[in-house]
């Protein structure tokens, strides 16, 4: 018994490490259930992974469905259609008008709803309202969750505003798997690993970072020329600092 409680405390952490942080929590719950590991060594370790992804969220994160959507696609220049909207208003600065088409799309379908909570939260963030972002986000993942887009934006924008990166790696893992083709969401799950790295001085999520940049570069379109040169800029900026550090 304790054998097998020493591989499931190593599979928890190494599930962790390498960014499926739904099934870390998943198999540290099951085995804080069961009442043989309350002899175990680990119990105060995993109490505490648990209590730190619970206080993150993890607890209550919308479920996708099995059903199949239509995953929106990045446009060369880094944007999506849902964005459209705030684009045109930051074009005009009109606000009589961007609010009325903020509150037509309130009044419509579930899908328009989530778009229009989406781009109150982009506002925001614009705005450095974070929590207010925060709120409008997790709304928007709420009334769809099988949307990559809102997931990964969610994510990202913890990782720039330097949120929680535990969160920030729940949310991005969440749009990987909805939408696995896009390369965003892997470059995105790459600086959150930076951002853990830098946070915790724990080496061990470097495997991951890189794989996951490595992931994206392959994925990327010949259109994607932002983006390839950032993940490769990233690159560069992490073999600077491995040479420092290590």
């Amino acid at each position: 018994m304790i054998k097998q409680f020493d591989e499931q405390v190593q599979q928890i952490n190494e599930l962790f490490l390498s960014g499926k942080v739904k099934e870390s929590y998943q198999l540290a719950k099951i085995v804080l259930a069961d009442r043989a590991f309350i002899e175990h060594e680990s119990l105060a370790t995993i109490q505490q992974h648990v209590a730190l992804l619970e206080a993150n969220g993890y607890a209550n994160m919308p479920v996708p469905s099995a059903e199949k959507e239509k995953q929106s696609v990045e446009r060369a220049d880094g944007s999506y259609p849902e964005r459209d909207v705030l684009t045109a208003y930051l074009g005009s600065q009109d606000d009589e008008q961007f609010a009325k088409v903020v509150d037509e799309l309130l009044a419509g379908s579930i899908e328009a709803q989530a778009n229009a909570y989406y781009t109150m939260a982009e506002y925001f963030v614009l705005a450095k309202e974070h929590d207010k972002a925060m709120a409008q986000f997790a709304e928007a993942v709420k009334l769809q969750p099988n949307k990559a887009l809102y997931w990964g934006a969610f994510a990202q924008f913890l990782n720039h505003s330097e949120g929680s990166p535990y969160l920030a790696l729940r949310l991005i893992e969440e749009a990987i798997q909805l939408d696995s083709m896009n390369p965003r969401w892997y470059y995105i799950q790459g600086n959150i690993f930076l951002q853990l790295v830098a946070a915790t001085k724990n080496l061990s999520y470097l495997p991951a970072l890189e794989e996951a940049w490595e992931k994206a570069k392959k994925r990327c379109s010949a259109k994607q020329i932002a983006l390839k040169v950032d993940i490769a800029k990233s690159n560069d900026l992490l073999l600077q600092w491995k040479k420092q550090m290590l």
